[in-house]
């Protein structure tokens, strides 16, 4: 079995040492060398010798890490024991939660080779990874004033905590939005707010759109032209309630492959992270992840 590099995010609202210890003892009884590394605020490190790549916690984690793995990032095959605060590509990918568990699916998909393995084509907004989704607008502006503390004391109720609060001065901010299709089409359009989702879930276990995939080499590109209140409340509702948002007309969907905004938008929540930095464009990022599941 493989040497495995074990990263995990102490930080995360549902980390637990008890798990770790539990989850490091699971995978060394099926055969795995395990070397855990614990994430940082300003990076990862990794050993540059595992032949695997583990990641405990959620889709920021797992974005940081492919990050730290640059260009290696298409050659080292990853996999996700759960511990974030949403996990969607985890969920996507239908990972187990429990340590025993999660251990017996690794090593029984070792076993299997990598024919059986997923693909996922890598997307970067600018020259960061993009694992599940990205959003500009209320959402984001959320994002951006959720507490860290918080998050760590009540996780993902904290991002309830910060849409509450900002209700009051609600953020409406057009912006032009251009790219190609999936087919190669151009395409323009104007929008209050958007989301861009790889992975088939965003938010937990909602579907956005029925074309979003890991395995596709293509993002779903979520825009309302309107962001009041009542429209991301008939969006919330419409995805609660496995609803199609563009059959109710609540937003337009489209299949892109490029995608590129008129101006630096900010905040932009990358993986359910507020990511502050100036950002125009979203790219094949000219690799694919391997996911051993």
């Amino acid at each position: 079995m493989p040497v495995l590099d074990l990263v995990y995010n102490s930080f995360s609202g549902s980390f637990r040492q008890q798990r770790l210890t539990a989850l490091v003892a699971a995978l060394e009884r099926e055969g795995f060398a395990v070397n855990p590394l614990p994430s940082r605020i300003d990076g990862i490190d990794l050993s540059g010798k595992a032949e695997l790549v583990c990641v405990h916690g959620g889709d920021g984690t797992l974005r940081d890490t492919v990050q730290a793995l640059g260009d290696r990032a298409g050659q080292v095959p990853l996999c996700i024991a759960p511990s974030g605060t949403i996990n969607l590509v985890a969920r996507e990918l239908g990972y187990a939660k429990q340590p025993a568990a999660f251990a017996r699916q690794l090593h029984a998909a070792w076993e299997r080779g990598p024919g059986s393995w997923v693909k996922s084509p890598l997307y970067r907004l600018g020259d960061m990874p993009i694992v599940a989704c990205l959003s500009i607008g209320p959402d984001s502006q959320a994002v951006a004033r959720v507490s860290s503390s918080l998050k760590k004391r009540i996780g993902r109720y904290a991002y309830v905590v910060a849409m509450m609060r900002q209700i009051r001065a609600w953020p409406r901010d057009p912006m032009t939005i251009r790219g190609e299709l999936a087919d190669g089409r151009p395409f323009e359009c104007e929008a209050e707010a958007a989301i861009v989702s790889h992975g088939a879930l965003y938010g937990g276990p909602f579907r956005l759109s029925h074309h979003a995939a890991l395995e596709a080499d293509s993002v779903e590109l979520i825009t309302l032209g309107r962001s009041t209140r009542l429209d991301t409340l008939r969006l919330v509702t419409a995805a609660l309630l496995r609803q199609s948002l563009a059959e109710r007309g609540i937003a337009d969907i489209r299949t892109c492959r490029r995608i590129a905004f008129d101006r630096c938008v900010t905040p932009v929540q990358v993986d359910g992270d507020h990511m502050p930095d100036c950002a125009y464009a979203i790219a094949p990022g000219g690799l694919a992840l391997t996911y051993v599941v």
